[in-house]
């Protein structure tokens, strides 16, 4: 399958493209990319790319497979193991990665100028200084990419040079900053204001444009250099020749390009950093220094290399003592002026030599992560790495003394640096993973290279509800073409049982919940002895959250956003749980922002999204229920909504008109709906709005009512030639013929011959309430509101008399944005760009629209390989049982690239007070200090009145109420009678709320409230939820 020079499947790249844009995905499609080297880094480093989906990728590694390349090959099998090479292994299924993508084996000259053809050559795992200062050499001349990468034991490493002189585009792959412009002052600093209520969110050296100011339209479509004075205010240099600003105007960030020099491998071996730096890249603030030490061990690997022909070998100690050696020598030597010079540490030094060997697959997913998206930025998006990345993890390695013992099998490199006890443990854990996405498929791909599930009662247990799609392709690479419709977790357990046939997986087609907890219960969470969140939605993790709190399992979090990822330990009494950190929210947009005064268009698709939902979805199911019994229908709705008017009014008059159609449906008749529609939204709504506030309309303050950011509109009428307007109508009358059962019209030809014979309905003023801004309290109604519902309720009576068949023609319309046949995008897009033209604001292209209706989350390979690997390493740390100032948090950015590893905060404790604002005085925590991760357990049965004498006797609280969810079982007002005191806890639970016991459950959760005596002052008591057992 071929794609042209430009285009692309914008289905299978939807979530990429949401990321790189189309421009620099029409860069990407036409770049040829070569990758040497085919161990794990290689191969990480090659599938992630080819997602991506460069022209063509060419591999090469002649290597004959060994058996611990297993551990970290994920396309290789035991009986391929001295057989066959690397690239003959692999070759297979990374062409079945992506159709669109050329996959070949390489079979020129080996040398520095066969390989400068490339548009970017890869290096991995490669020693050899000569050859790599020959190819390095021959790429810079050609101005074309290079970059050279290792993963090394729990050191890696990325070099990158792309030539002298390199341009990027956009740095850091933000959506442009826009700020409303309230006045530009005439000075010689000339003083941009912004609107009050909104931050411009600048920064100093940021260049902005302007448009739309009237007055001052000196500035409109010029590039200003900005100094920030405040977060509303800005200057833009001399405005004293400029005409006087009167009103409007926007200001948009410019992203200016940005030449970039790099130096070449041999020049930056001695002098690492890259002109305009004087330090290297750090990952982990408390390894300051460390990377220039890793940089002095690069070069003694590579002398070492030169030296003996070979690499150090896997736990050797001299040939550890020998690199030790050698980076002091060169970190004596006279190397030239500003050579780099570091403090050395021995046992540092020596760790990098001892497990230089071995490669595990936590490692090379986070290399392969970081440098495939290396090659994506020779495209010009996003800032490279300068120019090199050094980082090592060897907190990871256990402190004891441990079984190093290699068995000849595909776990020898995680023995050697782990110890088999540390293996055996991981492989012999219960593992329960939520989520089988990008995330999920990674998480399976690394359990299996590494045998989780393989040893014991071992097992991964992965739950997802989801079915594959298209667009899923692009990142969650478990799956192929011939697997769309096919459960996700089903699927992929399946294909990591292929890739370790030892691992065990079991998969539910679930979703996590209180739905499903008779199947996720009390049993099987405690027979868990991890969980893993690989899930798109913070519900779904504050869940998993609270369970996993509420049976003190460790919780492993990641997520992914664009080139910005996140991962979070949840350890047990260790860390703050999930739900104690939660980003801020979404800013939402003002309703009466999105229904009259759009300024962006970002309101503009919303209203569209809102509109296609109320009108399509909303209309065609209400007709149906209409359609199948008219009178309770009508009856229902008129209660339902009587005190809705402005709700009730537009939800009869949709009805109506798909069921005046229903009766008897025809290109005619949908073609008239589709025309009335568009004179409705974009001409007479529009009228009316200037009806109400003409352009000269002033506030009762006096001000004139449309200044920024209201936009004056301007009505549209229908024009049959024009472009926009045709695909409105086109899209429309395909999105009906759906709906009612007709013929659909690929071409426009028997539309556009119907649409002069429509007459469509005039406009005529009413008097309409509108709601002027957010703070605006009044109720929005038409004053013949109450004069049309009755008469609306009356046609709809009469309408269906002898019709009762039409509603099981209808179909019910659900918007669907990755399907290519229905029309929605279309119908979205062309009423997004009508509504922005009728407000003056900048249209935008189809896709643009599918992502934000869609909500589309931009995601890359790149980055979900990367997190998952970085989670991996915390797995085998927590195994070791790791104090959590080892641990790590992690906050990364490819696009800058910003690398933020932080120990997780500890969790929140429950601390007496001197007033609560909640309970309206002095608390005392019960326990002491306790956090989201205490429970006060009670495994033996319970008559209330026990439980009541317990608290008593045990912290000395007076409880006087008890609850299980929503449900009151105790309160001691009225006071209990002796009968109520003598049942049974789990009893009087059953009887309160009118329901059995759960059959599934071993543990009620109960909330207690309660008072104590403190000093001879009554207290409320903060109680830790109780978890109480009713039953063995």
């Amino acid at each position: 399958m071929q794609q042209s020079d430009t285009k692309f499947d914008e289905n299978l790249y939807s979530r990429q493209v949401a990321v790189l844009g189309a421009e620099t995905q029409s860069k990407l499609i036409q770049m040829r990319c070569f990758i040497y080297g085919l161990r794990g880094l290689g191969l990480e480093i090659a599938k992630n790319l080819i997602l991506a989906g460069p022209k063509s990728v060419t591999l090469y590694d002649p290597t004959v497979l060994s058996i611990s390349d297993l551990g970290s090959n994920f396309y290789a099998t035991h009986d391929q193991v001295g057989k066959v090479t690397r690239q003959d292994a692999a070759i297979k299924s990374l062409k079945e990665l992506n159709p669109y993508v050329s996959v070949e084996i390489y079979n020129g000259q080996f040398n520095g100028a066969s390989l400068s053809e490339f548009s970017v050559v890869v290096l991995t795992d490669v020693w050899d200084q000569k050859f790599i200062t020959e190819v390095n050499e021959a790429v810079r001349q050609k101005g074309h990419g290079f970059i050279l990468a290792h993963s090394s034991g729990l050191f890696g490493s990325a070099f990158v040079d792309f030539s002298d002189k390199f341009q990027i585009f956009d740095p850091n792959g933000e959506e442009p900053r826009q700020a409303i412009v309230a006045g530009i002052t005439n000075e010689v600093d000339g003083i941009v204001s912004t609107i009050e209520d909104k931050r411009h969110g600048f920064q100093d050296g940021d260049s902005v444009t302007f448009r739309e100011v009237v007055g001052m339209s000196e500035v409109n479509e010029k590039i200003f250099k900005i100094k920030v004075k405040s977060p509303y205010m800005f200057s833009i240099g001399d405005t004293t020749k400029f005409s006087q600003y009167l009103r409007e105007g926007i200001a948009v960030q410019v992203k200016v390009p940005e030449d970039f020099e790099f130096k070449s491998f041999n020049a930056s071996l001695t002098h690492p950093f890259a002109p305009g730096k004087n330090e290297l890249d750090l990952m982990d603030w408390e390894k300051i220094g460390r990377p220039e030490q890793l940089h002095i061990s690069y070069n003694a690997l590579l002398q070492f290399t030169q030296k003996n022909g070979r690499l150090p070998g896997l736990l050797n100690q001299e040939d550890a003592q020998q690199v030790w050696e050698l980076a002091q020598q060169i970190n004596n030597s006279d190397r030239g002026e500003g050579a780099l010079k570091a403090e050395l540490d021995e046992k540092l030094v020596k760790n990098t030599a001892l497990f230089f060997s071995a490669q595990i697959t936590p490692l090379t997913s986070f290399w392969g992560g970081i440098v495939a998206q290396e090659v994506v930025k020779y495209t010009g998006k996003f800032t490279p790495i300068r120019q090199w990345l050094h980082s090592e993890f060897f907190e990871a390695l256990p402190e004891t003394e441990v079984n190093r013992t290699l068995q000849n099998s595909q776990y020898d490199d995680y023995i050697a640096i782990f110890g088999r006890e540390a293996l055996q443990q991981l492989q012999n854990s219960k593992i329960f993973m939520v989520g089988a996405g990008a995330l999920g498929c990674e998480y399976i791909k690394m359990f299996a290279l590494m045998g989780c599930g393989s040893s014991g009662q071992g097992l991964v247990t992965v739950t997802d509800d989801d079915n594959i799609e298209v667009s899923n392709l692009n990142r969650q690479f478990l799956f192929r073409k011939n697997n769309v419709g096919s459960n996700k977790a089903a699927t992929a357990c399946k294909v990591g049982e292929q890739m370790n046939k030892t691992s065990k997986f079991k998969s539910y087609a679930l979703r996590v919940g209180k739905q499903n907890e008779p199947i996720f219960n009390d049993q099987f969470w405690d027979g868990l002895d991890m969980a893993i969140n690989a899930v798109d939605n913070v519900h779904a993790r504050r869940y998993i959250d609270s369970q996993c709190c509420y049976y003190g399992k460790p919780l492993f979090e990641s997520g992914t956003l664009g080139t910005k990822c996140n991962s979070q330990l949840i350890l047990p009494n260790q860390t703050q749980s999930y739900s104690e950190s939660q980003d801020p929210p979404e800013e939402s947009i003002p309703l009466c922002t999105l229904k009259n005064f759009p300024y962006q268009i970002e309101h503009t698709i919303q209203w569209a999204r809102d509109y296609f939902a109320g009108f399509f979805e909303d209309g065609s199911q209400d007709c149906i229920k209409y359609l199948e019994n008219p009178g309770n229908y009508i009856k229902r709705i008129l209660t339902e909504l009587k005190s809705q008017p402005g709700v009730l009014r537009p939800k009869l008059e949709s009805v109506k008109k798909f069921a005046e159609v229903a009766a008897k449906p025809s290109l005619h008749a949908i073609v008239s709906l589709a025309k009335n529609m568009f004179q409705d939204i974009f001409c007479n709504q529009i009228k009316q709005l200037l009806y109400c506030f003409p352009p000269d309309h002033r506030t009762s303050e006096g001000q004139l009512f449309w200044t920024n950011p209201k936009r004056p509109p301007t009505p549209i009428e229908f024009d049959q030639n024009d472009p926009l307007h045709q695909l409105f109508i086109h899209s429309a009358v395909n999105i009906f013929s759906q709906i009612y059962g007709l013929p659909k019209q690929d071409k426009f030809d028997e539309i556009a011959k119907l649409l002069p014979t429509i007459q469509v309905e005039k406009y005529v003023p009413k008097q309409v309430q509108i709601k002027e801004n957010e703070k605006d309290t009044k109720e929005e109604k038409s004053e013949d509101d109450e004069t049309q519902i009755q008469l609306l309720a009356q046609e709809l009576e009469k309408l269906t008399l002898g019709n009762k068949e039409a509603s099981k023609q209808l179909q019910e319309c659900a918007f669907e944005k990755d399907d290519p046949t229905n029309w929605h995008i279309e119908f979205l897009s062309a009423v997004s760009n009508l509504r922005a033209r009728n407000y003056k604001i900048p249209e935008v292209q189809p896709f643009q629209v599918k992502l934000i209706a869609g909500k589309i989350i931009p995601a890359l390979a790149t980055t979900t390989a990367m997190i998952v690997g970085a989670v991996g390493l915390e797995i085998f740390k927590y195994i070791l049982k790791k104090d959590v100032a080892k641990m790590r948090n992690a906050f990364i950015n490819l696009a800058l690239p910003l690398f933020l590893f932080s120990e997780p905060l500890p969790p929140g404790e429950h601390l007496d007070q001197e007033y609560n604002v909640l309970l309206l005085g002095p608390t005392k925590a019960i326990p002491a200090k306790w956090t989201a991760w205490d429970r006060i357990s009670i495994t033996q049965q319970m008559t209330l009145g026990q439980f009541i004498e317990y608290f008593n006797q045990k912290y000395g609280v007076r409880v006087s109420s008890i609850t299980v969810d929503q449900y009151m079982v105790y309160s001691n007002y009225p006071l209990p009678s002796q009968e109520t005191l003598d049942k049974d806890l789990g009893k009087l639970y059953a009887e309160r709320t009118n329901q059995l016991l759960p059959a599934h459950k071993i543990y009620l959760d109960l909330t207690v409230g309660g008072e104590l005596d403190v000093n001879g002052v009554e207290v409320n008591a903060d109680v830790a939820p109780v978890k109480y057992q009713y039953k063995k």
